[in-house]
């Protein structure tokens, strides 16, 4: 059935019956609204625009500059079917279908600071609240929240599996293919590397997460602080950063280091491990809200020996912190 001008994402003009039913298991792959008029009628307004009076047979692609900003490539001015179906489907998947996603990145201000287990807090008590939440890890060496959140052998994806992917990334498809840890699903490097930040499948899939979730976690690496590909690829998909940091003069001053990251256009929030009076000094001193002082848990590092992971202390100061991030940065559904 064609749906109606206002539902639609994508427009077709064409009175080829069989091109039409082309694309339209393309868009319903896709899952975008498709309206179809005749070849003497005016196409309407769409996020894409597809037309059948291109030259040679090529169906020519036009696509809202507005939602181009989400692409990894420049989309193809035209395409020819049958031939080029996953030309297209990665057309309609990253333009048509909007960004759902709140997007929070955690980094740390230094080494040591803990923003990999907060970042996978926070994660949980997102899914907590009712919100569809993934969790990934971009530190291109691979390794870490598996780790972590004791995943190793547990089935599903890895970054070295999602970069072997040839055409469109699903956003439905993807979040099903990654293993879950208490409901959330996690994109994790594994022995076989991580994220690297040029690498356009990556950012496909980065993409597609925040296409499928109500809050999708970045859990970001340290190359962020400095210019460069990681800053220009990750931190123009954050609404929201939580900048974490330790107590003390070293760590002072890198959050001090760290806190121009403001200027990249999304809200800061800093959290110090450190007792109240000290955090409160290293705020003032980065001219950073302090968004919340995480006390230190003092068993977690025995609680992960015996198999326990960050957040089964339901009471315990991590869980705290990342509930009051929640509400503070407003992400329940």
């Amino acid at each position: 059935m064609t749906t109606t001008l206002t539902e639609s994402a994508v427009a077709l003009r064409s009175d080829d019956a069989a091109l039409a039913e082309r694309v339209r298991r393309l868009t319903d792959l896709a899952g975008v609204g498709l309206t179809v008029v005749p070849a003497d009628r005016v196409l309407p307004d769409a996020a894409v625009v597809l037309d059948a009076a291109g030259p040679g047979g090529a169906l020519t692609v036009r696509v809202d500059p507005a939602r181009t900003a989400a692409a990894e490539a420049p989309p193809p001015a035209a395409v020819v079917l049958p031939g080029e179906e996953a030309a297209l489907l990665d057309v309609l998947v990253t333009a048509a279908t909007p960004q759902r996603a709140r997007t929070v990145g955690v980094v740390g201000a230094h080494g040591g600071a803990g923003a990999s287990v907060l970042a996978a807090v926070l994660a949980r008590a997102c899914v907590a609240t009712g919100a569809a939440t993934a969790l990934v890890d971009l530190d291109p060496a691979g390794g870490g929240l598996d780790v972590l959140l004791g995943l190793e052998f547990d089935p599903g994806r890895r970054w070295a599996d999602v970069r072997e992917e040839r055409g469109a990334l699903l956003p439905e498809r993807l979040a099903l293919a990654l293993p879950t840890w208490h409901l959330v699903r996690v994109l994790s490097g594994d022995r076989r590397g991580g994220a690297a930040a040029d690498d356009l499948a990556v950012r496909s899939a980065v993409r597609a997460l925040g296409q499928g979730h109500d809050v999708v976690v970045l859990d970001l690496p340290r190359q962020v602080l400095a210019p460069g590909t990681a800053q220009e690829a990750w931190l123009g998909r954050c609404s929201d950063v939580v900048l974490v940091s330790g107590g003390g003069v070293r760590a002072g001053a890198a959050a001090i280091a760290a806190a121009p990251l403001a200027r990249a256009g999304c809200a800061m929030h800093l959290v110090v491990r450190a007792p109240a009076a000290e955090a409160a000094e290293v705020a003032e001193a980065a001219g950073l809200p302090l968004a919340a002082v995480l006390r230190e848990e003092r068993n977690l590092g025995a609680d992960v020996e015996r198999g326990a992971r960050p957040g089964d202390r339901r009471r315990g100061a991590l869980m705290s912190t990342a509930r009051g991030l929640v509400t503070r940065l407003e992400l329940a559904p």
